[in-house]
């Protein structure tokens, strides 16, 4: 521990700032002896100054590290008993059912945004369907594969269990490392990140139009026109509360909201949770493999115009920029998905005759 004093201190500085002056930091740093036994561990001390900084009033260096050398032991004594934990869960999750998660149906063909983008509201099309997307008030939209995970989440537990009460965890970092991710406690680290795409999913609002063609009994075409507009969460709940919860370090809970909950019992879309986590870096991958899954037959050929894709993921881009990424995301899905029996051949995505991974 000793040999690491000077990562500590950087760390701790990070945790209550640099106002105090180098002595005060190093005449702290002395109390680090009666732990000098133990291994340095970032992510442990990481936890250990979050839970010491939570759990203290007077935040100066030496009280800080005081409890930090307190909270730290009992760090390796908490990952004894989750190593065990975690075993016996492994045991239970051996059987196939508990490998598997799950996309609302309308997600796998209208994606959220790939990157950050200024917009407050943006339109996806696929044939006779249009999903517009809302940021409430002064947020903006969700973007990348945080969200992405996030609503893959809950919708496997609405699905597994039939119930609309999510529980997200006793703390973020268990809520993190649920989804996929390894906990970081750094400013603009993954425990932020995954707070900041909740706070914008919370204020998002989504708009799922569908369109049917019919003829009536004249011979003339109408166009039936049905909406169903909703938010994922139920409007009672805040990301405020739930913020909250996690500092109280309690069980956290939200509830969905009454019509996302019944979609999603509806028209589930299972995906492999193996193939959802090698992938969880690229969202466009994600958005490939979510949508290849849904369309995918063993009967037919089924082709895409990548226009018409770009269309229902919302990319505005020129068609040749998004075609090698494209391209680069299918090879990625295929190497975790190897019966993936699908080509990018001049303009077009072309599905052939496939079976879902999960079958």
């Amino acid at each position: 521990m000793l040999s690491h004093k000077e990562e500590y201190l950087k760390t701790l500085k990070t945790y209550i700032g640099s106002q105090f002056n180098d002595g005060s930091y190093h005449g702290a740093a002395l109390a680090l002896l009666s732990i000098k036994h133990l291994k340095y561990d970032q992510i442990k001390v990481n936890e250990a100054l979050h839970r010491a900084v939570e759990q203290t009033t007077n935040i100066d260096p030496k009280t800080i590290t005081n409890k930090f050398v307190a909270i730290y032991p009992l760090l390796e004594i908490e990952d004894d008993y989750e190593a065990q934990i975690e075993s016996a869960l492994k045991e239970l999750e051996a059987g196939s059912e508990n490998k598997i998660w799950y996309q609302y149906s309308t997600f796998c063909a209208h994606t959220l945004p790939l990157s950050k983008t200024d917009e407050k509201e943006i339109s996806t099309e696929y044939p006779n369907n249009k999903l517009t997307i809302s940021a409430i008030g002064n947020q903006s939209l969700p973007y990348g594969g945080i969200p992405r995970l996030i609503i893959l989440y809950i919708n496997t537990i609405a699905v597994k269990y039939g119930t609309d009460k999510i529980k997200l965890g006793k703390n973020l970092k268990e809520f993190v490392e649920a989804l996929g991710y390894r906990a970081s406690y750094i400013e603009g680290g993954t425990n932020e990140q995954v707070l900041n795409q909740l706070d914008r999913l919370f204020k998002t609002e989504f708009s799922h139009e569908t369109s049917k063609k019919t003829f009536n009994e004249s011979g003339q075409l109408e166009i039936n026109t049905k909406q169903v507009t909703f938010k994922i969460f139920d409007e009672k709940e805040s990301f405020e509360t739930l913020k909250g919860g996690f500092t109280e370090k309690t069980e956290v809970f939200v509830r969905l909201s009454n019509t996302y909950y019944k979609e999603i019992k509806a028209h589930p879309v299972p995906l492999s949770l193996e193939t959802i986590k090698k992938l969880k870096k690229s969202p466009l991958a994600l958005d490939l493999y979510a949508f290849i899954s849904y369309r995918a037959n063993t009967r037919k050929i089924i082709p895409i115009k990548l226009e018409d894709l770009m269309k229902q993921f919302g990319i505005k881009e020129e068609l040749w920029r998004f075609r090698p990424k494209a391209e680069k995301a299918l090879d990625s899905l295929k190497k975790f998905w190897p019966e993936c029996n699908v080509v990018i051949k001049k303009q077009a995505m072309i599905i052939l005759p496939t079976k879902t991974q999960i079958v």
